[in-house]
């Protein structure tokens, strides 16, 4: 007896070509949509200074090489709280009008003061300009916790902006002019 060839197996499979028109479609609308967008994303870039890690167990043994003279240090810091913008040095902290309290305290509306901070670091540098301190170019922020980074991020901008310092380009003879503050740190405040 003989058996009926299957229907299943006698179907033939065709062949079609892939279709990429919709494709090309779609990515001649998303390139360009794309790169069109991208030109208004813009990175900005702070330099920092942040303190460096101790790779070893305690401070070295080395003895750094002395000069004959050693230059004072100012160490000029900016403590940043809810209260406001205390000013320090190593010697000295600037109070604010009644005595206590942040050098510059917060305004009325909540905000800092950002134009006093100007004119404080810009009369800082006009005293310690030529008096020999090693570090008259470095300055430390320290804030607290809750502080936002808006508000550390202009502080930055004033202080780089608050004052310059005229050099004199070898190659060129033209007078240079850049920041005062070359060195800023950031730091934690820890109580």
């Amino acid at each position: 007896m003989a058996f009926k060839p299957s229907a299943r197996r006698s179907i033939k499979v065709e062949s079609t070509d892939l279709d990429l028109r919709p494709i090309m479609n779609l990515m001649c609308i998303l390139i360009p949509l794309l790169l069109s967008c991208s030109q208004f994303v813009k990175n900005t870039v702070i330099e920092l200074n942040l303190p460096q890690l101790s790779s070893g167990p305690g401070p070295s043994t080395e003895k750094p090489d002395k000069p004959e003279q050693e230059k004072a240090r100012l160490g000029l810091k900016l403590v940043v709280t809810e209260k406001g913008i205390t000013i320090a040095g190593n010697t000295a902290v600037l109070t604010g009008q009644g005595g206590a309290g942040p050098t510059l305290p917060k305004l009325a509306d909540g905000r800092y003061d950002y134009e006093g901070l100007e004119k404080k670091m810009q009369d800082i540098t006009k005293m310690v300009s030529g008096k020999g301190f090693e570090d008259e170019r470095t300055v430390i922020i320290t804030a607290e916790d809750i502080i936002e980074y808006q508000a550390i991020v202009s502080i930055i901008d004033i202080i780089s902006g608050a004052a310059v310092k005229e050099l004199k380009d070898p190659s060129t003879n033209q007078i240079v002019k850049e920041p005062w503050f070359t060195n800023i740190g950031v730091g934690k405040l820890i109580i």
